[in-house]
């Protein structure tokens, strides 16, 4: 028999990863790493796929996917322009408790129109409104989301307003009860928004990788993990992106364990834009139902149980005159890669830092690089002028702002050109520190020793003793949120807010540096700490070393997100409810709620019949349509009072 293999695909914001699995030994063949090229993610996938394609392309049978570039960007703040419709929401609610700031998006607009969460429509839907909005905004958002108030009972308003934006526009359109039958109106409205602004960030990345494999001749199933650890075909993938969702922090759980064969241990990724923290306990992860967050912003998303926070190989090193460090949580591009690509950069840094005793703000290290031009014209004459110059070249950005006339960076919107990935900041990182070390050294050594050096000098330190404070930073960083993470308690400071006599940040003040002379503390991790990620084997092990743990860096860890992408099974879950109905105080029969559908009977054992049956048979046909053969399906019932039930079924089966 002719052998076979399965190929993973791991995207992030610094390093793509590939890996060769051997289905049958379940042994990485080969593997690969480069780095991720955002004006041209082919580029990068193309790399991939040259190292790994067997001599015989048609010996792949399944390629999986995963990549952190679409949460990535919402982590970073770099959302993609969305405008979201709110169907019968009430306004003063909504700014009483400030839930807009969950949404996602600044262009939101109440309409007229709402079901109450029996189904019956009490307000007509607004149709003339939705027509003014869309012509007034669809100029200026790249999707539209669209979340009714009882969208998961009835949801013919949002399917109507659908029908009126596509009428009007060729702009996606994505309707919240598609997404969710969460009945809390303000997380699914922010799984709409959210989706919506994913989906350029995933349709690029999948047919960047779609596009390569046909150049290779690779043709077979092509999968791609979602934030709970299972795999769903890519066509699912792209029409629901937010299930996405820490897809990274799911196949780094499954990479760790699968490489480690730990039964229980903290899985730690560390990469070059996040860190992400997972358990895994007799060989599974830990999942939450309706809970994935990013940031501010919670939706209805099963996802495994993660801590994800802006810490990386490529964070930018902030510090100011008074001596203050902190690292993150934005990705930028290392100084010593800047230079590497654009030697003419370098030339110009050298001229600079020969006049330049001592740095003071890190700002001043500061480039600017076109990144890609913006979509729509640009209004703000600042902007305008800077885009010019920078299409000649990258900019240092105090020099930048000078020559186009500003006062200072927040008059050319530095903030939303972010946003809009137009721009991307270069910096001083802990990649450029690990050049300093010999640890890591692609790019420009020689002037990563020279600003290391200068940057140094405001702790009257050499380049090493900054190395070693920056370490020290992040050990401190990475420890307290492993506490945080495995307590689900706060630890005092960690807001903002630091009370010295506070007794939790005395004890892990204690713990970290052992200074009081009479009284110690320890604080212990009882399970092993297995490290994957680049830079894994250079920051964990004190990590490690600070909670007494055993520290597990397994072979190929550097890959390890590429490897759990392909270990996976499709698997699909679906809730339904079973409640009654009530005229006043009288119960008159029995509700059964499920997949945007509600639908009465006379008895109770009548409604869960129904719930039961169209449940198993809905998340068999998702489970089919997501790419599973073999289908094997569960379903699992609660009463948690008379009358009142919740049933939760699972389709699960291998990749077809």
């Amino acid at each position: 028999m002719r052998p076979f293999y399965y190929l993973g695909i791991d995207t992030g914001g610094t390093f793509t990863d590939g890996v060769l699995l051997d289905p049958v030994t379940r042994q990485a063949v080969k593997t690969q790493k480069v780095i991720t090229t955002h004006r041209d993610l082919k580029s990068c996938i193309l790399q991939i796929l040259d190292q790994l394609v067997p001599a015989d392309p048609t010996s792949i049978s399944l390629v999986s996917l995963s990549t952190t570039l679409a949460t990535n960007a919402l982590a970073e703040g770099k959302r993609k322009p969305v405008a979201l419709l709110l169907l019968g929401y009430d306004r003063d609610l909504v700014y009483q408790f400030n839930f807009h700031i969950q949404f996602g998006t600044p262009y939101y607009y109440f309409i007229e129109g709402r079901h109450d969460l029996q189904g019956i429509e009490r307000v007509p839907l607004d149709e003339k409104e939705i027509v003014r909005i869309t012509n007034e905004i669809k100029n200026e958002v790249d999707a539209f989301a669209i979340s009714s108030y009882a969208g998961p009972v009835n949801a013919c308003h949002e399917e109507r307003a659908a029908e009126i934006l596509s009428g009007l526009s060729a702009l996606p359109v994505i309707q919240a009860h598609h997404l969710s039958s969460e009945l809390d109106s303000i997380r699914r409205a922010t799984t709409a928004s959210l989706n919506a602004s994913m989906l350029s960030n995933i349709r690029e990345f999948v047919e960047a990788v779609e596009e390569m494999l046909s150049q290779k001749g690779v043709s077979c199933p092509v999968m791609m993990v979602r934030g709970d650890g299972s795999i769903v075909k890519t066509g699912f993938a792209r029409q629901r992106p937010v299930e996405m969702i820490h897809s990274g922090p799911a196949t780094s759980a499954i990479g760790g364990q699968f490489l480690s064969a730990a039964d229980v241990a903290l899985v730690v990724d560390i990469g070059g834009t996040t860190t992400d923290l997972s358990i895994v306990d007799r060989g599974k992860m830990q999942a939450l139902e309706n809970a994935a967050t990013v940031g501010l912003y919670r939706t209805c998303i099963r996802t495994v149980k993660t801590r994800s926070f802006g810490l990386g190989g490529d964070s930018l090193i902030q510090f100011d005159h008074h001596g203050a460090l902190s690292l993150g949580p934005g990705r930028v591009l290392p100084i010593s890669r800047l230079c590497h690509d654009y030697p003419k950069i370098k030339h110009e840094l050298k001229d600079w830092l020969t006049h330049k005793d001592k740095f003071y703000y890190s700002d001043e290290l500061e480039y600017w690089v076109l990144r890609r031009e913006p979509k729509r014209p640009v209004r703000n004459l600042f902007v305008q002028r800077a885009l010019n110059l920078l299409r000649f070249g990258p900019r240092q950005m105090r020099k930048l702002v000078k020559e186009v006339g500003a006062k200072s960076s927040v008059s050319l919107d530095v903030e939303e050109l972010i946003n809009q990935e137009i721009i991307e900041r270069a910096g001083l990182t802990p990649t450029d520190l690990l050049h300093v070390t010999g640890e890591f050294s692609p790019w420009d050594d020689e002037i990563a020793r020279l600003v290391t050096g200068i940057v140094a000098k405001i702790w009257d330190e050499d380049g090493l003793s900054l190395v070693r404070r920056v370490k020290n930073w992040i050990t401190r960083k990475i420890n307290a949120e492993i506490i945080q993470y495995l307590s689900d308690k706060n630890l005092s400071g960690q807001s903002g807010v630091v009370r010295r006599n506070d007794l939790d940040l005395w004890m892990y003040e204690e713990n970290l540096r052992d200074r009081d002379p009479y009284l110690g503390c320890k604080i212990s991790l009882k399970v092993p700490l297995v490290g994957i990620g680049a830079p894994a084997n250079v920051f964990l092990p004190d990590v490690a070393r600070s909670l007494g743990t055993e520290f597990i860096l397994p072979a190929h860890y550097s890959v390890a997100n590429a490897v759990g992408a392909v270990v996976g099974h499709v698997m699909v879950r679906e809730e339904a409810s079973v409640f009654p109905c009530t005229d006043g105080a009288v119960i008159t029969g029995t509700y059964a709620r499920l997949a945007n559908h509600q639908q009465s009977f006379e008895r109770y054992e009548q409604a869960m019949v129904f719930a039961r049956e169209a449940l198993e048979k809905d998340v068999a046909v998702k489970a089919k349509a997501a790419g599973a053969d073999d289908v094997v399906v569960g379903c699992e019932e609660k009463e948690f009072a008379p009358g009142m039930a919740t049933l939760s079924a699972w389709a699960v089966g291998r990749p077809g």
